[in-house]
């Protein structure tokens, strides 16, 4: 038996891949995305997906999931994943109880909030929020609303990226993955024909943005990574400053090749093939690494198999019970 999950701001379904590599089966997957490269992504590989369209026009009540793409009698949510944009979140509240959300402060904070209305009125039995690392206050703020503290887990860790991110879950036990030591030396493209499709253009910013290869020396340069254990942050585009970094290519330098970014989110190579390049920066900029989510997931599938015990076991005193209510009535 598998569960219901509800993905908010899905994207390209990153969670989808993460629980599938933590081995939880998955009954019905629903998925909130607005942007149509990332939908039609989502949908090439995983196209079981039931898009409900965009979050603000769904709510829940008495287990209908009521969404701009129809209503659909989906019971009980197990699993509610989301990451929403950074915001400020001290000058917002929730009117609890409503629909409503007052106070809201611009279109990056009403999408922090509508997450925290659907998980109050779903009341899930698992959920996972994710963010970028701020300030302080700012996440003290968000460890009260969410009611847990958030975990903080780097990229790095799992994959050749620098991407400090913070997770929220009442998933019983995470922890740290153990870093894999995992060096961009080994997977970056070597092959001259194919990393010349990514060479940047030469220009007087892009001039300045490379600096000669000498690293970020001003706020308008990038890290040159061509020996690099690993890459910065990805970012929805490579042509702005800070990103992930540069390579040393035909005389100037090149942007990360698409396999060399789908590996640093650690999606599988060609999953954004239906995509420009232009459109895969941006949701791969936007997604989750999928294996820090797959190892926060195989908490969640020690969970499931706990509870799945349990109940098998209740089951069996139940049975043995009622077999024996049914021999003493015999007896007599």
């Amino acid at each position: 038996m598998g569960i219901t999950v509800l993905s908010l701001f899905d994207g390209i379904s990153c969670g989808q891949i993460a629980l599938e590599r933590a081995g939880i089966k998955v009954d019905r997957y629903y998925a909130s995305e607005i942007k149509k490269c990332a939908i039609e992504t989502t949908m090439r590989n995983y196209p079981g997906t039931i898009q409900i369209g965009d979050v603000r026009k769904a709510w829940y009540n008495d287990g209908i999931l009521h969404t701009e793409n129809g209503d659909f009698n989906v019971g009980k949510i197990d699993l509610l994943i989301g990451g929403s944009p950074r915001q400020n979140f001290s000058i917002a509240r929730v009117s609890m109880g409503t629909k409503e959300i007052e106070g809201l402060n611009g279109e990056k904070s009403r999408l922090f909030y509508e997450y925290l209305r659907l998980k109050r009125t779903i009341e899930p039995e698992f959920f996972l929020l994710e963010n970028v690392k701020m300030k302080k206050k700012d996440e003290e703020e968000l460890n009260k609303y969410i009611g847990v503290n958030g975990i903080h887990i780097n990229s790095k860790l799992v994959s050749y990226q620098l991407r400090d991110r913070i997770y929220w879950s009442n998933i019983k036990g995470i922890t740290e993955p153990e870093d894999r030591k995992i060096n961009f030396q080994d997977y970056k493209d070597t092959d001259e024909k194919y990393c010349s499709e990514f060479k940047v253009k030469r220009t007087p910013s892009r001039e300045r943005m490379w600096n000669e290869g000498r690293g970020r020396q001003t706020a308008g340069n990038c890290t040159n990574i061509t020996k690099a254990e690993k890459i910065g942050c990805l970012t929805r585009k490579q042509d702005r400053c800070p990103n992930s970094g540069l390579i040393e290519c035909g005389g100037f330098c090149r942007y990360l090749t698409r396999r060399e970014i789908e590996l640093a989110q650690t999606l599988p190579i060609g999953y954004t093939d239906n995509l420009s390049y232009s459109q895969m920066q941006d949701v791969c900029g936007d997604g989750w690494t999928v294996e820090v989510i797959a190892h926060i997931f195989s908490f969640l599938k020690k969970e499931i198999e706990e509870m799945s015990a349990a109940t098998a076991a209740d089951k069996q005193t139940t049975h043995k019970k009622r077999q024996e209510v049914l021999k003493e009535c015999a007896l007599s």
